[in-house]
């Protein structure tokens, strides 16, 4: 093929979209339903959302949640796909209300980010790069817990968007 071809056909390609870099924005939708394992007291009315963005170095996100059986006791990301309970990466947040509904924003850098694995996905301490990797591939959720769900009333997957 001649070069002038090769570059057309680059062109060309470039012109189309596609892909411009890895995702650097991310959502997730928390519900009930979602908990694995199971609540131990299911809660069908609490919902949430949480979005990510990342910016150079940092991570800046939003959560937000309503319904929830009691006061939020914590809220965090943990590593593992949509069928597995894993452990705590990132968190737990701070400002997060003590109330059955409201919002809180933050950020998180590579110093925030804990090791953990499950048998998908494995996440190394201080390393931002494969916390983004997990959250690009589904494998990350937010989850936050109250007293009567201790394990988690809402969870949902980090996805990119």
């Amino acid at each position: 093929m001649p070069k002038s071809m090769l570059v057309a056909a680059a062109l060309a390609l470039a012109a189309c979209g596609g892909s411009s870099g890895p995702a650097t924005r991310f959502s997730a939708t928390l519900s009930s339903a979602n908990e694995t394992p199971a609540s131990p007291h299911p809660n069908a009315s609490a919902t949430g959302s949480a979005t990510y963005t990342v910016n150079g170095s940092t991570v800046n996100f939003t959560v937000t949640f309503s319904g929830l059986s009691g006061n939020a006791t914590a809220a965090h990301i943990h590593v593992g796909s949509a069928s597995e309970a894993g452990g705590v990466v990132v968190g737990p947040f701070t400002g997060v209300p003590a109330a059955t509904s409201g919002t809180f924003t933050g950020s998180f850098t590579a110093a925030d980010v804990k090791a953990g694995s499950t048998a998908s996905t494995t996440i190394t301490a201080g390393d931002l790069n494969s916390m983004l990797t997990a959250m690009r591939a589904g494998n990350t959720y937010t989850n936050i817990h109250t007293a009567s769900n201790p394990a988690g009333e809402i969870r949902g997957q980090n996805a990119p968007q």
